[in-house]
Order: C-alpha cells, then sequence, then structure tokens
C-alpha cells in the first residue's frame, strides 16, 4: 500500500472510530434523559390529577355529574392528556373525559402512554378514585429535541477536534520533515551533515568506486569570533559553504562536518598532480576575504585528503584517514595540503593505541603530579605548579607533550582532569601529615575539560567533593586555548571567580589575542612564555618586551611569573625588571611529591 493511501485510510479509519464514540455517548446520554423526562412527565400528571382530584370530591359526594364533568374538562388544556376517569368508592365510573379522535393523532398512539391514579379525598375518607392517562409523545419530542441538540454539540465539538488535530498533524509533519532535514543537514549552511557524509562514503566503498575525501578546515576560526563575534563567524561559515557548492564539480558531494571543518568528496578520483593542482584551487577561492558588518574577514583553509577506497575500507576509517592528513598539513603551516600516506597511518595507529592505553591508565592509577616551584626574588617558594606525568607499566614514562594532544583531541582530557584532582587532594594530604604547610597549587586548566555544561557541573562537584578550596588550587589558563564563553554571564571562568579562585593567564604571549585576553579576563597572574625569557639578559629585543609585559600586568594589579628561568643573568634581569616569580631548572626541576615534601620540609625547617 502506497503511503499516501495507508495515511488517508489510517485517517478514515480514525474518523469512523471517533463518530462511532460519539454516537455511543449520544444515545448513552439519550437513554438517561429519557427516563428524566418520563419521570418529570409522570410527575407533572400526578400533579395535575390531585388538583382536579380536590375539586371534584364534593361532586362525588353530591352526586354531581355536571359539576365533576366541568373539573374534568379542565385537564383539556393538557395536550398530551388522552382520557380521565372519575370512579365511585365501588369502581364504578361516575363521569369520564376523552379527548376526541381528530385531537388524538396516530402519534399519540404510537408513543405509548402513561396513567397515573390519585385516590379522591373528603372529611379524609376515600370517596372514590381519579384516573387520568397521558400520550408520552412530550417525552418523546423532548427526547427528540435533546438528541438533536447533543448530537449538533457532539458534531460541533468533532469539527473542531478535527480541525485542531489537522493543524497538529500538520505541525507534527513539519517537525518530522524538520528533524529529518536536521538529522542530514546543517542548519546554518544548508549543506548534508557528517551523518549524510557518512551514508554517502558507505555506499562508494560498498560499490568499490574510487574518490577522494578531502577535510578542509578554517585555521584560527576561533580567532574570528574572538575578535568579531560569533555572527562574523556564522557568516563565515555561510560563506564558505556557499562557495563549496559554487567549486563542486558534478558528482562531487560536500558536507560541513562540525564547527570549522567542511568534507568534499570528489568522484571520480584524480591523480596526484591533479589533485594538489585542484585543492590549490580550492584553497585559493575559498581563503578569499569576506565581507561582514564592515570589516573584511581574512581566511585561512588547510586540508586533508585520503584516496578510497586505497586507505580506507570504510566511513570511519575514512574521516578518521583524512583528519590525520589534515592534522598533519596543519603542523606545516597555514594553508596547507596533506594526502594520506601509509606514515600518517602508522602514526594515526599509534595516536589510538596511545588513547587506548590512556582509557585503561585512568583507571589504573598510572597518572600522578609532579610540582615545580614558584620562587620570588630571594628565592623563598611563594607557590607550585602541579605538572602530569604518566607512568605506563609497558611504555615506561610517557612525556605530556605526546599524551595531553591526544587527551584533548579524544575527549579523555574531562576524565584526566578529574583524577588529577583527586592526586592533587592526596599529595597535599600527605604534605599536611608530614606537618608541612603548602602554597596554592595551580593547576592547568583546558577549555576542553569545561566546554560542555556536564563537564563544568562534574569539575565543580569534584572540587567540592574534595574539598579543594581556593586556598589551595588555582587555575591557569592556556591563552593559545581559547576560551570562548568568556563573554557569557554564565562564563566558567567568572563561575571559578565567583568562587574564590585564582586565575592565571599561561604562555603569555604566545596565543592570538593577548591584550585582549587582558582585558577581558581580569586574572591574579599573568605567566610569560619561556619563549620570551630564556637568552633575554643577552637579547634587546626580548628584554623590551618582556619588561613591557611586566609593566602592563603590574598597572593591572596581576602578579608576574617568568617560566623557564634557567640563566643567573635572566634571573637577575627579570628582578631588575620588577617580575615578582619565577619558576625553571634553573632554580628547581618538577619533583616527586616525596622530594617536594623534602625541598619544603628543609625550606621550613
Amino acid at each position: 500500500m502506497k503511503p499516501q493511501f495507508a495515511d488517508a485510510f489510517e485517517r478514515l479509519r480514525e474518523l469512523v472510530v471517533a463518530l462511532a464514540a460519539l454516537l455511543f455517548f449520544a444515545l448513552l446520554l439519550s437513554v438517561l434523559q429519557y427516563w428524566r423526562l418520563q419521570d418529570r412527565q409522570l410527575e407533572d400528571l400526578r400533579i395535575q390529577a390531585d388538583i382536579v382530584a380536590q375539586t371534584v370530591s364534593a361532586a362525588l359526594v353530591f352526586d354531581s355529574r355536571s359539576d365533576a364533568g366541568e373539573s374534568l374538562a379542565a385537564l383539556q388544556q393538557s395536550p398530551a392528556i388522552l382520557h380521565a376517569r372519575l370512579l365511585k368508592g365501588d369502581g364504578a365510573v361516575f363521569t369520564q373525559f376523552s379527548r376526541s379522535p381528530a385531537e388524538a393523532s396516530w402519534l399519540h398512539a404510537a408513543a405509548g402512554t402513561a396513567t397515573v391514579q390519585v385516590p379522591v379525598m373528603a372529611d379524609g375518607r376515600r370517596v372514590g378514585m381519579l384516573a387520568v392517562e397521558a400520550s408520552r409523545l412530550p417525552v418523546w419530542d423532548g427526547l427528540v429535541q435533546f438528541l438533536a441538540a447533543a448530537v449538533a454539540i457532539l458534531l460541533a465539538t468533532a469539527g473542531l477536534a478535527w480541525w485542531m488535530s489537522k493543524r497538529l498533524r500538520v505541525q507534527i509533519k513539519e517537525v518530522e520533515r524538520r528533524t529529518r532535514y536536521l538529522a542530514r543537514f546543517d542548519a546554518l549552511t544548508d549543506l548534508p551533515n557528517r551523518d549524510h557524509m557518512r551514508g554517502l562514503l558507505e555506499r562508494l566503498l560498498l560499490q568499490q568506486g574510487r574518490a577522494t575525501l578531502l577535510i578542509l578546515d578554517l585555521d584560527d576560526f576561533k580567532q574570528i569570533n574572538d575578535q568579531h563575534r560569533h555572527a562574523a563567524g556564522d557568516a563565515v561559515l555561510q560563506a564558505v559553504g556557499q562557495r563549496l557548492r559554487l567549486l563542486s564539480r558534478p558528482g562531487d558531494q560536500i558536507a560541513r562536518l562540525s564547527a570549522d571543518e567542511f568534507a568534499m568528496l570528489l568522484v571520480p578520483a584524480m591523480d596526484d598532480e591533479a589533485l594538489r593542482t585542484h585543492v590549490a584551487h580550492l584553497q585559493a577561492e575559498l581563503t578569499q576575504p569576506v565581507l561582514h558588518d564592515g570589516h573584511w574577514l581574512h581566511l585561512h583553509i588547510s586540508s586533508g585528503g585520503v584516496s578510497l577506497p586505497a586507505h580506507a575500507s570504510d566511513p570511519s576509517e575514512a574521516l578518521r584517514s583524512a583528519d590525520a592528513a589534515l592534522r598533519h598539513a596543519k603542523q606545516t603551516g597555514k594553508d596547507s595540503f596533506q594526502l594520506f600516506t601509509p606514515e600518517i597511518g602508522e602514526a594515526l595507529r599509534q595516536r589510538l593505541a596511545l588513547e587506548q592505553d590512556m582509557r585503561d591508565g585512568l583507571g589504573q592509577d598510572q597518572f600522578c603530579l609532579f610540582y615545580q616551584p614558584q620562587y620570588d626574588a630571594q628565592r623563598r617558594i611563594q607557590g607550585l605548579e602541579a605538572l602530569a606525568r604518566w607512568r605506563h607499566p609497558e611504555r615506561g614514562w610517557v612525556a605530556p607533550v605526546e599524551f595531553i594532544p591526544v587527551a584533548e583531541n579524544s575527549g579523555l582530557i574531562v576524565e584526566l582532569g578529574l583524577v588529577l584532582l583527586a592526586v592533587l587532594r592526596r599529595d597535599l594530604d600527605g604534605l599536611r601529615a608530614q606537618g608541612l604547610t603548602c602554597p596554592p597549587v595551580a593547576v592547568n586548566l583546558s577549555w576542553e575539560q569545561c566546554r560542555k555544561p556536564l563537564h563544568r557541573e562534574r569539575f565543580l562537584q569534584q572540587l567540592k567533593t574534595l574539598r579543594l578550596g581556593p586556598g589551595e588550587v588555582e587555575f591557569e589558563l592556556t591563552e593559545s586555548a581559547g576560551f570562548e564563553d568568556i563573554d557569557k554571564p554564565d562564563s566558567f571562568v567568572f563561575t571559578l571567580q565567583g568562587l574564590g579562585y585564582g586565575l592565571a593567564i599561561d604562555d603569555f604571549g604566545t596565543g592570538y589575542s593577548s591584550l585582549a585576553y587582558l582585558r577581558r579576563i581580569r586574572c591574579r597572574k599573568l605567566k610569560i612564555d619561556r619563549l620570551f625569557v630564556h637568552g633575554l639578559s643577552a637579547s634587546a629585543d626580548s628584554r623590551t618586551l618582556v619588561e613591557s609585559m611586566v609593566r602592563v600586568a603590574h598597572a593591572m594589579r596581576m602578579v608576574v611569573v617568568a617560566e623557564g628561568v634557567e640563566l643567573p643573568a635572566d634571573e637577575a634581569a627579570l628582578i631588575a625588571m620588577g617580575c615578582d616569580l619565577m619558576q625553571g631548572f634553573g632554580f628547581c626541576k618538577p619533583l616527586a611529591p616525596q622530594q617536594m615534601a623534602e625541598l619544603l620540609g628543609a625550606a621550613q625547617a
């Protein structure tokens, strides 16, 4: 059965069921109304008979048939009354009244009759009986009127319900259509989404078709959102989507995979040289500036590609491989392109294996914290920075530069952050048990740890559960990470500040909007990246930059921390500039908890 016929049949069935239900209720109400009308007629008839019986008692006692007849004639005023008989005490008919055949139509006979008998009393004794017979036609008339009114009301209600249900069906269909659309298409750019692209890849690979999957990523898209607000970012995404449509060849398919990632399935596949020429043309066209609100927004796009089915056998592998090629391209700079190779595939497999090991290690107590002290100009310990460390039972010590990016890209950074907070609580309790006072510990906070509301709630709950208060821990925000919600009233940054936790801007000078950060986030500390600190004593440019940073931070009442201090000359130069705190191998390497306890013990002895 075709869908439209099935829908029509279903609607007809619903209508029949609804009408049957309405008819049933109408009949039920009619039965109840019939009994009510019948009882009321009998009651009215009895009242009339009582009145007449009181008036004919004297006529019956004095044997006056004429007076009794006049009294019975009063019953003629009621058109339903057909017969009335006045009986003596012995049951003999004294007088009677009957409506003429012309007045008593066949309808009266067809409707049936109702009879009441009332005694005729005189001086407290019964002297006769009055019997009155009436047609039930008024009952049926009233019932027909009631049924007509009930059916009219029910039909009006049914019509209104049908009209409203029709509107509701239209709305439901529109919602279903919109839901189906959103399940396959991106609402902002009107392009197919990731699921749609996965379906295309699945069909292509099943048919053993040859193609090239490209993933194109907007470089520094967060910077556009940060400097020009999200409306500008939306305008850029819409412009890129429109340009991709215009640049697509017959047979090509395009999609928006995520916030700033697009995909293009090139069918048929090209050889390497033609592919690189085509990608260069795509990038040249896609990176044309976009005019928004009077500003020209400059774009940069990196891309990665994978040949199908040579390097992927399913949609997930195809997307992972193209994404791995894209990551490799972004490492070489903006506006780069990389085609997937076996070497990249091996690196991808190693990354996935490392990710799986991380998942296992998070539940096996393989992660710990090392601590690097922060010193003032008198070389007194004024703070600590907690640094994540991973000791794998087979890999040994895994460098943070290896596992932190994997944790952030896979989302494991959320669980890692919660685990490390528990480790910090344990280490602080260990120091306290030894009678040692620990200065505030700085913990790095990634945007991925608090990007989603659920992640924020879990993070705050962990702080509450572990009783890690503002006096024990502070958080460092990596400037280059780009905390995207700092302009919102419910920003997580402002939430932490409202709870009293101190914040520091980490790696200052390496991000894309350093001065904007200082203006928008009033942090307690500013940490100058080691890139500017190492060798500053021998570089006039470095001295000028660092001195400017110190002055700006102090003007905003921020404590300045210099990272990566290794040389005595650099230490002396920083002290001369007024730098508040310093950390680096020139003072102390990161220490395990027990080593940190020994250092604090010696300092507090």
